[in-house]
């Protein structure tokens, strides 16, 4: 059994049911949704189901407050099982744009919060080594990383005994993003000394110190990273990279040449059409971040140029989250009602502040291709929605609103078509397709849209102690106060405590009701 639940209480009021109809309505079909009161116990419920569908899970909620507060429970609820928090590593984020209205362009600043860095690499980590995963997301998750691939082809695994050569070591590292220790060691760092090197781990709170003799490794220690004090020892470790935009660097000529090869083209772009600042914009930033890159392998905006590096053609959904689940995985989107207007919003958003800095020479138009995945694709890969005519339709439109001269040109020089972009746009999408995801949407109050999909709407309205909401009277609005009074008296005499509050009002006329209760 992958996740197994302990808690000290079971099932109850509305729960036991709820429970067995989600599970029904996932044997016919691929959504369901939930609809809850407050104080019912829904992420009981949740753990529950997790418990008996045994898939990976992903939980998505609006906000970062409600999903450590759910990252919190379902570790208390499944504590022998890996549990994890994934959400925006930005403590503060302004996103690089342009107004051009006023002739602002603004810098991207942002920073980083090092702890939710760490959840985040920890998530993806994990994803690739066991089943047994729950992770809680924000809508960020739609943002895209580094191929599943790559993060797992980059990834270093030691073992005691066998022999290392130092120098490879140390490119190694400072190919998957590590950094030389500088005042003091902190995440994602390393520290060579003589036959020693200690490496803070991307991934957890731990430092490894490895004992070498000569090139033989002979031990190795697992440190608190707080304390230093020594763990235990190990024979084996698995160092992860220390970036979630792990790039492959195997074909970097070609990929530099493409970048050089769009720049070229928008820069004669620019400059025919008398734009000359916008041209010598573009090429002093190209040119910076290619010099940049064939240095260090790294350049600050490095995911703008994503589309080369990951290999896709234009148009083509980015890698996220969704790609790091299996085929069965499970989908839960938490208060479903805000999340799903979240998810829908968050790339129209993106596209139309990237199209400023394109149009003004900030940026190549390949970067619109660095951009969250879009709702309609997100429905397709779980099986929400059919690519058929719809996706094609999306599709064509997207990539037709998006091309410019400089695609254009590049896509005829690989005797590609608008029309092969959207097909290849499609095939993408089908190949990410989950035929065994499961999807649960959790609202009090669900929309049209959660209703339409689901083929089962469960209520959950009784509480496990079995006690309900008091039953509330809505008066029609008239001056007839004899029904207003009469209750008043009915109030009294059923509470008491109540006359004590009343007494500093005196309601013996319609004048003083209203005074009390309004007109």
């Amino acid at each position: 059994m992958l996740f197994e639940l302990q808690a000290s209480y079971k099932p109850a009021g509305d729960q036991p049911e709820a429970i067995k109809q989600t599970l029904a309505s996932f044997k016919k079909d691929n959504a369901t949704t939930l609809m809850w009161a407050t104080g019912t116990g829904k992420t009981f419920t949740m753990a529950n189901v997790i418990q008996d569908l045994q898939k990976p899970t992903l939980i998505i909620s609006h906000n970062k407050t409600l999903a450590a507060q759910l990252a919190t429970e379902f570790k208390h609820f499944f504590p022998k099982n890996a549990v994890h928090y994934f959400v925006s590593y930005f403590d503060y984020y302004q996103p690089e744009s342009y107004l051009p209205e006023q002739w602002l362009f603004i810098e991207k600043e942002a920073t980083i919060n090092q702890d939710i860095q760490m959840y985040r690499l920890a998530t993806m980590a994990s994803l690739l080594d066991r089943k047994d995963v729950i992770v809680v997301a924000s809508a960020s998750s739609l943002y895209g990383l580094g191929q599943q691939e790559f993060f797992r082809d980059y990834s270093m695994r030691l073992e005691v005994g066998k022999e290392y050569d130092f120098s490879h070591l140390k490119k190694q590292l400072l190919k998957m993003q590590y950094k030389p220790m500088q005042s003091s060691i902190e995440a994602g760092m390393f520290d060579i000394k003589g036959e020693i090197i200690d490496i803070y781990m991307s991934t957890e709170k731990i430092i490894y110190r490895l004992h070498f003799n000569e090139e033989e490794l002979e031990m190795i220690e697992r440190k608190d990273a707080t304390t230093f004090q020594n763990m235990w020892t190990a024979k084996t470790v698995t160092v992860r990279p220390a970036t979630q935009y792990i790039q492959d660097m195997k074909n970097i000529d070609v990929i530099l040449e493409q970048m050089q090869a769009e720049m070229e083209i928008r820069h004669k772009e620019f400059t025919d059409a008398g734009l000359l600042v916008e041209a010598e914009r573009i090429k002093k930033r190209v040119s910076y971040d290619i010099r940049m890159i064939r240095e260090t392998w790294f350049v600050n905006g490095i995911e703008n140029y994503s589309l080369y590096f990951d290999d896709r053609l234009p148009g083509q959904p980015p890698n996220t989250i969704f790609d790091y689940f299996p085929d069965d995985m499970l989908l839960i989107i938490d208060e479903s009602h805000m999340t799903i207007p979240q998810l829908k919003a968050m790339p129209q958003a993106d596209a139309s502040r990237k199209t400023n800095l394109i149009k003004h020479g900030f940026r190549l138009p390949s970067a619109i291709d660095h951009r969250p995945l879009r709702f309609e694709e997100l429905e397709v890969t779980l099986w929400l929605r059919q690519e058929g005519d719809i996706i094609a339709d999306q599709a064509a439109a997207y990539l037709k609103d998006n091309a410019d001269q400089a695609h254009m040109k590049i896509l005829k020089q690989q005797d590609k078509t608008i029309e092969a972009r959207a097909q290849n746009h499609i095939d993408t999408i089908k190949a990410k397709h989950k035929e065994k995801a499961k999807t649960l949407f959790v609202s009090a109050t669900p929309s049209l849209y959660e209703l339409d999909l689901s083929s089962k709407v469960v209520e959950q309205i009784i509480r496990p102690t079995g006690l309900l909401d008091p039953l509330t009277y809505i008066y029609p609005k008239s001056w007839d106060y004899n029904i207003l009074l009469d209750s008043i008296d009915k109030l009294q005499a059923k509470k008491p405590h109540v006359t004590a509050y009343l007494e500093s009002y005196k309601h013996h006329g319609k004048e003083d009701i209203e005074d009390i209760f309004g007109s």
